[in-house]
C-alpha cells in the first residue's frame, strides 16, 4: 500500500509541470462541464501515427492560444469547457493545415453529466507547391452539441464540402503541371 501511494505521488508530481502550462480557459472545470478531446496525427491514410503540432484557440474576446506538440505516437489530448467556441488546428511541415472547430455553447446543464469525448484522427496530406492556403484557414470540420441525439456531433455536410474544395484544389494543381509539361 505504501508503495502504491509513492507511485501515485511521483506521477502526480511528473505530471505537474504540464498541467501548469495549460491557460486557465484550457483545464477542466471542477463541475465536469468540459468536452475531451483525443486524437491521432497520421502523415497519411495507412501510416502510422506521427509526431505533429496541435494549436488550441479559444474564440472570442476572452480567447487566447495554446500551443504544444503531440507525442512521439502522434496522441494529443485537450479539455475544452463549456460555453466555448474553440479551433483545433493540426499542423505538420510540408502538409495541408486541418483545422476542427468544437462548439460548447447551448449544452443543457443536465446533458454534461454525461462526460462528453470526441476521438479524432487527423489524416495529413501533402501542401502541393500553389496550394491556395484561404482552403486551410476554413476549419476542414464542425463540431457541436446535438440535443436530438443528446451527445457532440460533427456536421457531416460540411466536411463532405471542405474535402470537396480541397479535392478540387489538388485536381486544379495537378492539371496545372500536366499543362505546364506540354508546353
Amino acid at each position: 500500500m505504501k508503495y502504491a501511494q509513492m507511485i501515485i505521488m511521483s506521477l502526480t508530481v511528473l505530471n505537474l509541470p504540464a498541467q501548469l502550462d495549460l491557460p486557465s480557459w484550457l483545464l477542466p472545470d471542477t463541475l465536469g462541464e468540459y468536452v475531451t478531446v483525443y486524437g491521432f496525427i497520421y502523415d497519411q491514410r495507412d501510416s502510422l501515427p506521427s509526431q505533429g503540432e496541435v494549436v488550441v484557440i479559444k474564440n472570442g474576446p476572452a480567447g487566447g492560444i495554446h500551443k504544444f506538440t503531440s507525442d512521439k505516437e502522434g496522441h494529443f489530448e485537450v479539455y475544452l469547457p463549456s460555453n466555448g467556441l474553440y479551433s483545433i488546428k493540426i499542423l505538420k511541415a510540408g502538409c495541408i493545415t486541418k483545422t476542427v472547430e468544437v462548439n460548447t455553447t447551448n449544452v443543457p446543464k443536465k446533458a454534461w453529466r454525461n462526460k462528453f469525448a470526441l476521438e479524432m484522427e487527423v489524416y495529413m496530406e501533402k501542401q502541393p507547391p500553389g496550394f491556395d492556403l484561404a482552403l486551410s484557414k476554413i476549419p476542414y470540420s464542425q463540431v457541436k452539441y446535438d440535443p436530438e441525439f443528446k451527445f457532440f456531433v460533427y456536421d457531416e455536410e460540411f466536411e463532405k464540402e471542405r474535402r470537396l474544395a480541397i479535392n478540387q484544389e489538388l485536381e486544379r494543381l495537378k492539371m496545372t503541371q500536366i499543362h505546364a509539361v506540354k508546353f
